[in-house]
């Protein structure tokens, strides 16, 4: 089809349109087309944004990890407190799950990951686990800072051992740093 001839009927079939409404029918002809095209170009969208949210909200609230909360109640015993506060932590078969995680806030900050060093150790008379991730880290200062508060919030079992920032060159925007956390997790008894 030309596109003159289609713009030559569309243009008739408006006229058409424009005597047979009067001018009030075919501008709300005209208004009711807009709020088509807004509809389908910019609500509908959001409204499956809208969902997809609603679906990652249900599942980070049935998460293992949300599962685990410290309950105090005024009848807990010390024996009671103690496993709420063990409960609180994941089990060790989770370590692969948290270093996925922690890749995955590096990769969304756009850092560069070098070689890690990975340390497991128990920590004497609690039964707990402490995996200690040396990462070093390339990238502006920007993306180091949210990428550490990233996992911070995202992995409650994990804590920040220590930073150290370099910056090889005066001119350079990349930074180079050797990030300390250390994951704690439920060991064996």
């Amino acid at each position: 089809m030309d596109i003159r001839k289609t713009r030559t009927e569309l243009s008739r079939d408006l006229r058409r349109l424009t005597l047979r409404l009067g001018w009030l029918g075919a501008l709300a002809a005209v208004l009711l087309a807009l709020a088509a095209i807004e509809l389908s170009t910019e609500t509908l969208p959001v409204l499956g944004e809208a969902e997809e949210l609603q679906e990652r909200v249900r599942r980070v609230r049935e998460s293992p990890r949300n599962r685990r909360e410290i309950t105090r109640t005024q009848d807990s015993g010390p024996a009671e407190q103690v496993s709420a506060f063990e409960r609180f932590f994941p089990d060790a078969g989770e370590l692969n799950s948290v270093l996925r995680e922690i890749h995955a806030a590096a990769e969304k900050e756009k850092l560069v990951l070098e070689r890690g060093e990975y340390k497991l150790s128990e920590e004497a008379g609690l039964g707990m686990l402490r995996y200690q991730i040396t990462l070093p880290v390339k990238g502006p200062y920007p993306s180091i800072r949210a990428f550490t508060r990233r996992v911070l919030k995202d992995l409650p079992s994990v804590a920040l051992d220590s930073v150290a920032l370099q910056r090889p060159n005066v001119g350079e925007e990349a930074i180079e740093a050797q990030i300390r956390f250390s994951a704690f997790h439920r060991g064996v008894r």
